[in-house]
């Protein structure tokens, strides 16, 4: 079984290439993701923060990413980067300039110092509910630091595309007593922007849940600080 949070901004590859001096001359470079942008390192110049959908001034567009991986358009052809991989620049075509930072190495530094942050405000119960996503769908949490797992409904996991008919069953102790649970393996889990891969999970295979709940699979990845009513999440580096 894989380690569960494995992260999907590949902090240590991107810190090598950054330190390293990013791509080399003529080259486009994929140097990091990180939420919904990526690091872009051309001709050997200072990394760039592309959203999906945008382009730097060298005409490099950031079609999607995906996982590890992110699409880029590129010379009028499209590849399919993954972290520290690079494709030889033909030719510049200007392009659009709109939703790109250029970053200075120490400003790049600075972001994977950083990590990805979220803040969430508690209902009038002191609990927090989170809008989020599980293998790229959308999904309601409830943050439970009581729960070993993040925990899924039957009727979640069907409509999520989860598959857990063959997974290990165990038995999970609930404040309404024992359920039969299976244990599964979510390819992603993403709250306010912060996304971890390979996190581990169970399905309540013959009982439906109001919201899924997010335990300390996910948590336990997270540096987390309450401060009133406010919930602070920080991907640990």
């Amino acid at each position: 079984m894989k380690r569960a949070g494995r992260y999907c901004c590949g902090m240590a590859a991107l810190a090598a290439c950054l330190l390293a001096g990013g791509a080399g001359a003529g080259d486009l470079a994929l140097s990091g993701i990180l939420g919904g942008k990526a690091l872009l390192v051309i001709d050997n110049g200072p990394p760039q923060l592309v959203a999906v959908g945008k382009s730097t001034p060298e005409g490099a567009k950031l079609v999607a990413i995906e996982g590890e991986t992110a699409a880029v358009e590129f010379d009028g052809k499209r590849h399919v980067l993954r972290l520290g991989a690079r494709v030889v620049r033909q030719q510049s075509d200007g392009g659009n300039k709109s939703g790109v930072n250029a970053l200075s190495r120490d400003e790049a530094r600075k972001i994977l110092a950083r990590g990805l942050e979220a803040t969430f405000k508690a209902n009038e119960r002191g609990e927090f509910f989170i809008s989020g996503e599980i293998n790229g769908g959308k999904v309601h949490f409830l943050v439970d630091t009581g729960a070993t797992f993040v925990s899924i409904g039957r009727a979640d996991a069907l409509r999520l595309g989860i598959r857990f008919d063959d997974a290990a069953s165990s038995v999970s102790q609930t404040a309404g007593g024992d359920v039969s649970v299976r244990r599964v393996m979510l390819d992603s889990v993403t709250v306010g922007g912060i996304r971890l891969l390979n996190v581990e999970g169970v399905v309540h295979e013959e009982q439906d849940l109001p919201f899924v709940l997010l335990g300390m699979s996910f948590l336990k990845n997270m540096e987390m600080r309450r401060k009133g009513d406010s919930l602070y999440l920080r991907k640990a580096l």
